[in-house]
C-alpha cells in the first residue's frame, strides 16, 4: 500500500511539475537569456525530485524491519504520510507558480487593446541585419554585375546630352509662344537623376530634367521653407508665395466683391482684373496667393504640347505626352522601335542656392493628401554635384556605384510581383550610399573592396529599418561641406526622415521588412540565377 501511495505522489509531483512548465504556458518567443534560465529551474527542479525520492526510499529500507501490531497504527500511517505529501506539493506548486513569473513577467493580459499591439508586433519579422551571412563573395558581385547590369541597361552615353537639347528647343519655343513671357521666365533645363549620375540599371530608362521658372522685375517668388508658418509634419514640404518687388502680396483673400475702407483687392477690383488676367499668373495660384503645383503642371504641360507642334517639322520622331503625377511626360519614339522616356518638372529654385522647389519628390507616395500649395524640397542638383565631386576624389576603378545598381536590381528581381509593392526605392538605396560615402575614407572604396562596402550598405540600411528613420543626406547634415550649394539654414535646420509613414503605420513597416529580409535570403541563389541565364543566352 505504501508503495503504491509513494509511486502515486511521484506521478503527481511529475505532473503537476509539467503542467507549469513556461514552455506549455507561454506562446511567446523564447530568447537565449530566457531558455538559459529555464535550464537553470530545470535542474535545481531535478534535484528536489531526487531529494524526494531518496527520503522515501531511506524511510521505505526501515519500514520493513518495524513490526506494527495495532491496527489503528496501520490506518493512521497511510493518512500521516498523504498529509505530508500533499503539504509538499503545494509547498512545489507555489515554487514553481513564483519561478514561471520570474522567467516570463510580461504574460499576455486579457484586455483587448494589448492582444491586439502583441498581435501586430508578431507580424513584423525579425531582422538579422548584424550578421549577414550569405553575402555573395567578390567574384559572385563581379560577375553579377558585368554579365547582367553592365551588358544589359546601359544607355549610350550621348543620349543623356540629346535629351537636355531637345528639352531646351521645346523650352525656347515654348518662351516665344507663351503669352505672358514678359513676367515669367523658363530657365534653361538640368539634368538630375539617375541617367546623369551614371547609375541608371532600369529598363526602360528614365532621363529626369529640372525646369527652373522664375519672374522678372515687378513680381518674384518667395519660398517659405523651414519656417514657423509651415506646419511640423510639413518640414520637407516649402510653399511658394507670390509677392510684388517691394515684398506686397500680388492678390489679397476677399470674402466680399466691394471690400469697405480703402482695402484695394487686386483680384476683384476691376481696374486691376484685365492686367491679371491677361498675363495669366493668377491661373496658376490660390486664392492666397501660393503657387498651386497642380495648375503650374497642366500650364507647363499645355505650354509644352504647343512648342512641340511648331517644332515636329524637324524632328524624325514622334512624340507622346503623358499625364503623370507632378510632371510633364514624354515619350520619343523612333521608327526603327526605339522609345526614350523623359520626365520634365517645373521647378522654383531658392535664391542663391542649388535648392529647389518640385512639385513631386521621388520617395514619397504618388496618392497624398497634401495640399496642392506644398512643393517638395529637392536637393537633386547638390546630390549630382556631390556625387561627381566624390567620383574625383575616389579611386578611378571605384565601387560605390556598382553596390547602388546591383542593390537596385535586386530589388526589381525580388519585387517583381506585380500586386507586391515595393517600399524599399532607389532613392532610399542612394541616400544610404551617400552617408556611407561622407563617413568613411577614400581607400574604402576600391573595387576590390565591393564585397565589404555592399555588406556595409546592407547593414546601415537594416539598422535604419530597425530605427524607422533614415535622414534625408543634406537636410539638417552640418558636416556636409557648404560649397555644394546648400544653403546654411538647411544644413542647421532639423533632420527629415525618410520614414515618415513607419511610424505612422505599421503595414509600410512590415512590406519594407520582409522586402529587406527577402532580398538577404535570395540575393545569392538569384544572382546565381541571373549569372547562368545570362550566360546561358549569349
Amino acid at each position: 500500500m505504501i508503495t503504491a501511495l509513494k509511486l502515486f505522489n511521484v506521478c503527481v509531483l511529475m505532473i503537476t511539475g509539467s503542467l507549469y512548465h513556461p514552455r506549455l504556458l507561454s506562446d511567446e518567443v523564447e530568447t537565449e537569456e530566457v531558455q538559459k534560465r529555464i535550464k537553470e529551474h530545470e535542474y535545481r527542479y531535478q534535484q528536489q525530485i531526487e531529494w524526494l525520492q531518496s527520503k522515501m526510499e531511506e524511510k521505505s529500507n526501515h519500514q520493513p524491519n518495524i513490526k506494527i501490531h495495532l491496527s489503528a497504527d496501520r490506518e493512521d500511517s497511510p493518512q500521516k504520510y498523504w498529509n505530508t505529501y500533499i503539504m509538499l506539493i503545494l509547498v512545489i506548486i507555489q515554487v514553481l507558480g513564483l519561478w514561471r513569473g520570474d522567467i516570463l513577467p510580461n504574460n499576455p493580459q486579457d484586455d483587448d487593446n494589448e492582444e491586439e499591439q502583441e498581435e501586430m508586433q508578431d507580424e513584423v519579422p525579425r531582422r538579422p541585419h548584424n550578421n549577414i551571412l550569405n553575402c555573395p563573395d567578390q567574384n559572385v558581385l563581379d560577375q553579377f554585375y558585368n554579365i547582367c547590369i553592365e551588358n544589359g541597361s546601359q544607355e549610350p552615353i550621348m543620349t543623356s546630352t540629346f535629351v537636355k537639347c531637345f528639352v531646351d528647343r521645346l523650352l525656347e519655343a515654348g518662351r516665344n509662344l507663351c503669352p505672358w513671357s514678359s513676367e515669367l521666365i523658363l530657365d534653361d533645363c538640368v539634368g538630375i537623376g539617375s541617367q546623369f549620375e551614371k547609375w541608371s540599371c532600369k529598363i526602360p530608362s528614365v532621363y529626369d530634367i529640372l525646369v527652373p521658372i522664375f519672374l522678372q522685375d515687378g513680381y518674384c517668388f518667395k519660398p517659405e521653407i523651414c519656417s514657423c508658418d509651415v506646419p511640423r509634419e510639413k518640414q520637407s514640404f516649402g510653399r511658394i508665395l507670390m509677392v510684388t518687388a517691394n515684398n506686397a502680396n500680388l492678390a489679397t483673400q476677399c470674402e466680399t466683391n466691394e471690400p469697405e475702407g480703402d482695402i484695394l483687392c487686386l483680384i476683384h477690383n476691376k481696374g486691376f482684373e484685365p492686367d491679371i488676367h491677361s498675363h495669366g499668373l493668377a491661373s496658376i495660384m490660390d486664392s492666397d496667393c501660393y503657387l498651386d503645383y497642380k495648375k503650374v503642371v497642366k500650364w507647363f504641360r499645355v505650354l509644352l504640347s504647343k512648342s512641340w507642334k511648331k517644332i515636329c517639322d524637324q524632328n524624325e520622331f514622334e512624340i507622346t505626352f503623358r499625364n503623370m503625377t507632378g510632371c510633364c511626360g514624354l515619350k520619343i519614339q523612333y521608327q526603327s522601335g526605339r522609345t526614350i522616356h523623359i520626365k520634365v518638372f517645373p521647378a522654383v529654385r531658392l535664391k542663391g542656392s542649388d535648392v529647389h522647389l518640385v512639385p513631386r519628390f521621388s520617395n514619397f507616395p504618388k496618392k497624398s493628401r497634401v495640399p496642392t500649395i506644398y512643393w517638395h524640397i529637392s536637393c537633386a542638383v547638390c546630390e549630382y554635384r556631390f556625387l561627381k565631386i566624390m567620383t574625383k576624389n575616389i579611386p578611378k576603378s571605384s565601387c560605390h556605384l556598382k553596390c547602388l545598381q546591383i542593390l537596385i536590381v535586386l530589388t526589381e528581381k525580388v519585387c517583381h510581383s506585380p500586386d507586391q509593392r515595393c517600399v524599399l526605392g532607389s532613392y532610399i538605396f542612394k541616400t544610404v550610399l551617400m552617408h556611407l560615402l561622407l563617413s568613411q575614407p577614400y581607400s574604402n572604396w576600391q573595387e576590390c573592396h565591393l564585397e565589404h562596402r555592399f555588406r556595409d550598405v546592407l547593414k546601415y540600411l537594416g539598422k535604419c529599418l530597425d530605427e524607422k528613420c533614415l535622414h534625408r543626406f543634406m537636410i539638417g547634415n552640418q558636416t556636409f561641406p557648404q560649397q555644394i550649394g546648400i544653403p546654411e539654414f538647411l544644413l542647421k535646420a532639423e533632420p527629415i526622415n525618410l520614414f515618415p509613414s513607419f511610424v505612422t503605420g505599421n503595414e509600410s513597416y512590415c512590406q519594407a521588412l520582409m522586402g529587406y529580409q527577402k532580398i538577404l535570403r535570395d540575393m545569392g541563389p538569384l544572382m546565381m540565377e541571373c549569372i547562368k541565364n545570362n550566360t546561358t543566352a549569349e
